[in-house]
Order: structure tokens, then sequence, then C-alpha cells
């Protein structure tokens, strides 16, 4: 009995401190969850605050402007916290600090800053080669460029005094389709190897008088979809002009998804409407009557995009006939809308003379905003890897605005010749964080 009692008492014993061991082991471990927010709260806070810094530093100091920069991007890479509480921030510290090396002061022009078109540019296409993209003009001119040789003088594939409202691309890349203004529609051929002072032949340039409201190809066609000024909906290719249906509303944009067979169009008085393979007519359920400028089908043809003069962009899901998610932010109306071809993000274009990048499926997420246009941003598309955006303003200009933050970070360390001071470091980071190298090639 009394052995019983004594094996009873030690694992009594035993059992209270192994629950004592765990109830401490448990409060470590919340005590250790909780520093390592603390110190991730710290360094979003830091790195908002560095970002700022850089920002607001002149760019006469432009070694500790990209170093606060570059810096504040070495934290935001490392740290444990939602980078997206502040990559708005990393992303404009980043950019802005690039933004002047390789400056041209007696041009006034930037690393990523194309000047050639002398009037606003209304409307910028990729190529479907790697590098290639076009650019129309309300000076007249179609322009091809080789973003590989950007100083390179561009190719003029085209030039009158017209006013082009639109540029389409064929799915084989070979002709461009421009809607024009008041001059109808203008077929050119890609592949000219024309010079800037040559003329075309008839051959790499066809017309099509027709006054039209919009114009894009069909996908996998070379026939292409107009709305004329008197509401016929047509299909026209060679020797080709086909009827298809008739609207009342004055036509903005169009989009066709060929794996749903359907044509959108974005009227003037806000509504949408779809018709099918058979051209049965419908109309999506958006709200409100705000004037449709643009429209964009997402590369997995699941989702439309819609923007509107109201400034917003509503996103469609055409599967689940839907709104996924209404975007607000621009202080203008609309003027272009793009899907990454990872369909992850959507950028939208605006008469506030800014570009937004939006995370489609999280709302909580900023967007990155590119603003350093000086007028109407009149056009804007993602490149085909996803990584850049090119815009095209009425300020005559055309910008290539790099999304890797990688990319622009190393960017940076190629023109600072030094790291921080131990003076830089406590004055801008403090002395909860260890010095370290902010450029790991450059010494001290």
């Amino acid at each position: 009995m009394k052995y019983a009692t004594a094996l009873l008492l030690n694992l009594l014993l035993t059992y209270s401190v192994l629950a004592q061991t765990e109830v401490e082991q448990k409060l470590q471990n919340q005590l250790d969850s909780l520093s390592a927010l603390v110190i991730s709260l710290e360094t979003t806070e830091l790195i908002q605050s560095m970002s700022q810094r850089s920002i607001l530093t002149p760019r006469y100091f432009a070694d500790r402007k990209s170093l606060t920069a570059r810096q504040a991007y070495n934290f935001w890479i490392r740290n444990t916290a939602s980078k997206f509480i502040s990559h708005l921030n990393v992303y404009s510290a980043l950019y802005d600090a690039n933004k002047y090396y390789e400056y041209d002061s007696i041009e006034n022009t930037f690393y990523n800053h194309i000047l050639e078109h002398d009037e606003m540019v209304t409307s910028i296409v990729y190529s479907t080669e790697p590098n290639i993209f076009y650019s129309a003009s309300s000076d007249g001119k179609i322009l091809k460029w080789d973003e590989s040789d950007i100083k390179k003088e561009p190719t003029v594939l085209f030039k009158d005094r017209v006013l082009y409202r639109s540029l389409d691309l064929s799915s084989d890349g070979k002709w461009l389709l421009a809607a024009t203004k008041e001059n109808g529609v203008l077929i050119v051929n890609t592949q000219s190897n024309n010079s800037k002072k040559s003329e075309l032949s008839v051959s790499q340039v066809s017309r099509d008088s027709e006054n039209v409201q919009a114009a894009i190809f069909l996908p996998d066609q070379l026939n292409y979809l107009t709305v004329n000024k008197q509401g016929k909906i047509k299909i026209k290719g060679y020797e080709l002009d086909s009827v298809q249906g008739k609207t009342d509303y004055e036509i903005r944009a169009l989009a066709v998804d060929v794996e749903k067979s359907e044509i959108y169009a974005g009227t003037i008085k806000g509504v949408v409407q779809v018709w099918n393979e058979r051209f049965e007519e419908a109309y999506l359920d958006i709200p409100e009557t705000f004037a449709v400028n643009v429209l964009a089908v997402s590369p997995d043809h699941k989702l439309l995009a819609i923007g509107r003069e109201k400034g917003d962009a509503i996103i469609w899901h055409l599967e689940e006939k839907r709104i996924v998610r209404i975007i607000s932010g621009h202080q203008s109306a609309i003027t272009a809308i793009d899907f990454s071809p990872d369909n992850q993000r959507i950028l939208t274009a605006s008469r506030d003379a800014t570009v937004r990048v939006w995370d489609i499926f999280d709302s909580k997420k900023f967007p990155i905003v590119l603003d350093d246009h000086n007028d109407w941003v009149m056009t804007a598309c993602f490149d085909q890897s996803g990584t850049k955006i090119l815009t095209g303003s009425k300020d005559k200009t055309i910008r290539i605005f790099n999304l890797d933050f990688e990319w622009m970070a190393d960017r940076l360390c190629q023109y600072i010749n030094r790291n921080m001071t131990p003076e830089e470091w406590h004055d801008y980071v403090g002395h909860n964080f260890p010095y370290e190298n902010t450029c790991p090639n450059l010494s001290e």
C-alpha cells in the first residue's frame, strides 16, 4: 500500500512538472510570436518612413535618395508582414530614385521616357514579336518601335492628317487595324521596312472609308468587326461586308470573346450590349448608367473589364454572370483597361494622368500608382510578360514602367558608388536595426 501511494505521488509530481513545462512552453511560444509581430510592425513602419524620406529627398542628393529607397526595399523584401501593406510606397520610392539616372536635361527625357510624336498619343498595342510595339497619335503617325533599342528612331508605318481612335493587332501580328474619327478604318502592314521619310505603297495600307464608331479584329481571323455611324454592326474583310445587326446606342468600345462566341459593346448610355453567334441580343446587369469607354476580355476568357466615364471599372464574371468587383480610385474617366497575361492583375488608365495596377481578387491590396505623366493618360497595356506597362499620354510622351521591384532596386546599385555612412544609418534607420551594406557589391 505504501509503495502504491509513493508511486502515485511520484506520478502526480511528474505530471505536475510536465504540465508546468508545457504551460511555460506555450507562454514562451506566445511571447515569441508577439515579439516577432512587434518587430514586423516596427519594420513595416520603418519601410513606410524610409520610402517617404526617399521621395521627399531632392534629386541633387542622388546617392542619399537612392540608398534610402534601396534600403527600404531590402527591409521590405525580408519583412514577414504582408508586403502589400507598404508595396505602394516602396514602388514609388524606387521609381522616383531611378527616374533621374540617364536623365537628359536638354530634352527633359528620362530613362523610361520616349518622345517622338508631335501630338497626344491615342493608342498603343504590343506586337506578337518580343519587344516590338506600335503607337498612334493625333499627329497622324503610326509608328513601330523596338523596345530593346528604344533610342533608335522608330519606323513610320503610316502618316496622314487623321485622328486615330484606336489600334488593334491581328492574331498573326501582321496587320494593324486603325479606327479613325472621321476617315474610316485603315489596315496597315506591320512588316513595312520604310525609312522615316519614305512613302508607303498601296499594298502596305488599305482603306475602308465608311465612318465607324468602333472597330476591332475578330480573333484568329483577318476579318474585322465595325459599328458604323448609323449603328449597323458589320463583319468586314476581303470582299466581305456583311450586316449582322443594329444598335440604337452610340458605341464607344467593342470586345470579342472567341470561346463564347460573344460580342460586347460599351455604349455612351452606360449599357453593355451582348450578341451571341446568332446575333441574339442581351444586356449585362450593371449598376447605374455611366458611359462605357473601354472593354477588355481576360486571357482566360472568364472576366470582362468595363471602364467607365465615372472613373471606376467593373469586373464582370462571364460564366457566372455577376460582378466580381467594382474598382474605384481614379478622379476622372477611365481611358484604357488591360488584364495581365496571368489573369491576376488589371490596369486602369485615366484622364487624371495616372495608371493604377490592381490585384483583381484581393480588394485589400492597394494599387501601384504610376503617376509620371503631365496630362491625360490616353492608352496603356501590359507587355507579353506582364512585368512592364506601356503608357501613352496627351502630353505627347510614351513611358515604359517596369513593375519588377528587384530590377528597379538592382538598377539603383549600378549607379550608387557607396553604402550608407554610420551617421546616415543612425539618422534614417536607427539603432534597432544592425548596420548592413545597402548594395552588397559595394564597400562602405
